[in-house]
């Protein structure tokens, strides 16, 4: 666990996944939406070795106290979820179109 990377997401789940993550430990600003802005974002972390440092010496830190590594939190959120999706299967089955569909 270093220095996060700069990420440019693109349109699909894989090019959006570092974005995701940087995002959930408090890294947005690592993350650019055009390519300048990629080379702004790098060019400005690479010039501050001071600021990396600090990045590096705590990002353990703010990795482990942020959603990511929230497992209560995921459990909750994936359990709301799971309800959800059944509720909703549950009454879709009271609905006549619902079932000549599904059949």
């Amino acid at each position: 666990m270093g220095v996060p990377l700069v990420t440019l997401p693109g349109a699909v789940f894989a090019h959006r996944h570092a974005a995701s993550h940087l995002h959930a430990a408090g890294l947005g600003d690592w993350v650019a939406e055009t390519t300048e802005q990629y080379l702004d974002i790098a060019v400005r972390h690479c010039g501050d070795l001071e600021n990396l440092a600090g990045l590096r010496a705590g990002l353990r830190h703010q990795v482990s106290q942020s959603p990511l590594c929230d497992a209560p939190r995921f459990a909750g959120n994936l359990e709301a979820a799971f309800r959800t999706m059944w509720r909703r299967w549950c009454e879709a089955q009271d609905q006549p179109e619902a079932r000549s569909v599904q059949t």
